[in-house]
Formats: C-alpha cells, structure tokens, sequence
C-alpha cells in the first residue's frame, strides 16, 4: 500500500482525491450545513434573535450608546469625521448592543468563582463538625465547612463561600 501511495503521480494523486471528494456529495452536505446554520440563527434562542430582542427592549439606549462613541470619535478628530457623523451615529447604534453582551461575558468570567452556584443549598453532613470545623466532597472537590457544631445527617444550608470553604448553617437548630 505504501509502495503504491509513493508510485502514483501528483497527477494520479489529484485525479483519486477529486474522485472520492466527489463521491462524498458534497453538495448535499453543503446544503445540510446551512439548513442547519440557518435554523440555529431562526431559533428563539439564537444570536439574531437575542440581538433583536435586545436591540428592541432598550433602543435608545443604543442610541445614546452610539451617539457618544460618535462625539468621542468626533473629540479625537474634529476636522475630519464631521462627514461621517450620521453613519458613525448608525453604526454605533448597531453594534452598541455586542459591545454590551461582550463587556457582560469578559465582566462575567472575572468576577465568577467556583462555589457560587452552591450558596443557597442544602446539604447533608458526612463528617461531624468539630469546634466549627469540617469538610465534605461536593461536585468532585473537597469544600472545608465552618459553622456551628453539627452531628453526622444534619441538614445544613449553605450560606457564604470564601475561597475553598464554605459557611453553613443547620436548618434544624438544636436545642
């Protein structure tokens, strides 16, 4: 087989591969694509309609937005964009709102930390709490707790997190 790969010519190489791209039906999967593409862009939970929906709801928002990207423009370069106002004032409302949901995604992976979709829930206890301290296994990490004393099966909720631990508070206070 590798002698035979080695003896063919570009020629003979080209005219093979063209032969097995055309048995492939590329047209056919060509068109699969953007049937698939457009009925992902047509779903109610697609980037143009989150655009749209966005676009709508605070319009003058996008306004304001692009009206003073534009006097900023204008700022920096007086004598030369004053043709240019009415289409940068245009553009700037149209990109107004993906500058937003860019800004709001790069906001939102700085200021996520593991743990914070753990607040609020109620867990049972493995281990004791000892002198306020112990620790548990959650989503395959090891969490240090810090609370009140508790015995083993108490119910306890979580209520704060701060680096690897997390602060609970029994639901059933006993007595």
């Amino acid at each position: 087989m590798e002698q035979e790969k080695q003896q063919m010519t570009l020629a003979q190489r080209l005219r093979k591969s063209w032969a097995d791209l055309r048995q492939t039906n590329v047209r056919a999967q060509a068109h699969y694509t953007v049937f698939r593409t457009t009925q992902h862009i047509k779903n109610k939970h697609g980037l143009v309609k989150r655009y749209q929906q966005r676009f709508i709801a605070g319009w003058e928002k996008w306004l304001g937005v692009g009206a003073g990207i534009t006097g900023l423009l204008m700022l920096l370069n007086p004598d030369g964009l004053w043709r240019w106002q009415f289409v940068l004032v245009l553009i700037g409302v149209l990109i107004a709102p993906l500058l937003a949901d860019l800004w709001h995604s790069l906001k939102k992976v700085f200021t996520e930390y593991p743990g914070k979709q753990l607040i609020g829930q109620v867990i049972t206890l493995e281990e004791a709490l000892v002198d306020g301290i112990g620790s548990i296994r959650l989503d395959n990490l090891e969490w240090q707790l810090a609370g009140v004393d508790c015995p083993v099966g108490t119910q306890v909720k979580i209520i704060a997190i701060n680096d690897r631990t997390l602060y609970i508070t029994p639901l059933n206070p006993t007595a």
